[in-house]
């Protein structure tokens, strides 16, 4: 088995630095900004939800199965209502979007996804909520996805956006 230690750093300081409306001069100031925005929602860091372990075991040739190990600080979140921001990168076309990807990353393709399942959480919404390319602030009940088939290990159900 390959523990696979997975880590966000980087993907904090390109979820501001690279939103259209918003130019940081440096990293830094992008990881500044990112931390205010998180304090003054209350939100949780995606570089908490990134210290979780894989571990992968190839099966058979071509399978391979994954398990995830998460932390306490992790599971403390989970069937909790939290506060995330992020972008939102979505599954359907549509003005608003009431089932999306919330993404650590903002999207650059559409046909690719911006991150690994540590920077994206499925979004189920109480109520659609208008697509912007803005971080956005979601308010959810957070669920821990220990053995979902979409391969991602989060999802936030119920949101709604965060004031």
């Amino acid at each position: 088995m390959v523990v696979i230690r997975s880590a966000l750093a980087a993907a904090v300081v390109l979820l501001v630095a690279w939103s259209p409306a918003r130019a940081f001069d440096t990293p830094e100031a992008a990881q500044s900004w990112y931390d205010r925005e998180v304090a003054r929602h209350g939100a949780v860091h995606w570089s908490l939800l990134s210290e979780l372990d894989v571990e992968a075991e190839t099966v058979a040739p071509l399978r391979t199965v994954f398990r995830v190990r998460f932390p306490e600080a992790v599971r403390a979140l989970d069937e909790q209502e939290v506060t995330v921001l992020g972008f939102i990168y979505v599954l359907e076309p549509g003005r608003e979007q009431r089932r999306f990807l919330l993404s650590a990353l903002p999207p650059g393709c559409p046909f690719c996804l911006p991150g690994g399942p540590t920077s994206l959480i499925d979004v189920r919404g109480r109520e659609p909520v208008p697509y912007t390319r803005e971080p956005i602030a979601l308010r959810g009940r957070f669920e821990l996805l220990e053995d979902d088939d979409s391969g991602l290990y989060y999802r936030l159900s119920d949101a709604s956006a965060a004031d």
